[in-house]
């Protein structure tokens, strides 16, 4: 039954690749729209059951990652690096007001900070920020706006290129409920991009876990899984109160804040 699944939603997920083309997905600035067109229902119904079924946890993780895998290169798109402008402006901020860590436990922080229910190592390839639904999500730094999606397990998302004289920088924020900026857009450190919610794979999320995820990303692609710590890129720092804790789940956060004369 699980295989029968599976393949429902690979059909499924060529379907809608066939159905809309490269068009639908190609960057414009009705691109937020256009994307929000597109009904996901069947693949969250799709994935519930693959994690309901009574396979092995092991082969249910593999068939779990290949989904999210396949859902990461549908939604790829390529972007535009002739947009905006090189920015001299070398410092940065943070995309919440008064930026505070999910729960307060360094299994919301980057990296290897995550277990599955057979104990082994799961990444998390950003900082989950507190963010009670409707917060303000800020900018954290000069760029312009790369890409808008209504993505299954990202909700509604928003991808900043920030071109620096040396490098170029990808910061990228999930689940929100609005999004207050168009594709193409410049925007300053500090620019409301929207609001955060409860959307995508967050969408049963409370209280204290409603939370804004963020990303700092050297490639622009989610399949090309090319995320590093956020703290090399925002103003405010944090780090795992204990890091050797095998289980960061039970391990508080500290917090650093950063300051500049300029």
């Amino acid at each position: 039954m699980l295989a029968i699944n599976t393949n429902l939603l690979r059909i499924l997920l060529y379907s809608i690749f066939i159905l809309y083309g490269s068009s639908a997905f190609a960057q414009s600035n009705d691109n937020f729209k256009k994307l929000q067109e597109i009904s996901f229902d069947q693949i969250f119904q799709e994935k519930q059951k693959s994690k309901s079924n009574s396979k092995p946890q092991q082969q249910e993780e593999q068939i779990e990652l290949s989904i999210n895998d396949s859902i990461f290169k549908l939604f790829d798109v390529d972007i535009d690096l002739t947009l905006g402008e090189i920015s001299f402006d070398t410092s940065w901020g943070d995309p919440v007001a008064n930026p505070q860590i999910r729960a307060n436990r360094a299994s919301n922080l980057f990296g290897p900070v995550r277990h599955n229910a057979d104990g082994s190592v799961r990444w998390h390839r950003g900082f989950d920020y507190y963010a009670p639904q409707g917060t303000p999500v800020y900018a954290v730094g000069d760029g312009v706006v790369s890409l808008i999606q209504n993505h299954p397990d990202y909700g509604h998302c928003v991808l900043i290129t920030h071109k620096r004289p040396k490098r170029i920088y990808y910061s990228f924020y999930a689940h929100l409920s609005t999004v207050s900026v168009k594709y193409g857009e410049k925007v300053r450190k500090g620019t409301v991009l929207g609001k955060s919610g409860i959307t995508g794979n967050a969408y049963n999320l409370s209280g204290e876990d409603e939370h804004l995820h963020f990303e700092y990303r050297t490639s622009p692609k989610h399949g090309d899984r090319k995320q590093e710590n956020p703290n090399a890129i925002v103003k405010t720092k944090f780090y795992s109160a204990d890091p050797k804790n095998k289980w960061q789940a039970n391990v508080k956060v500290k917090k650093k804040e950063s300051f500049s004369l300029f």
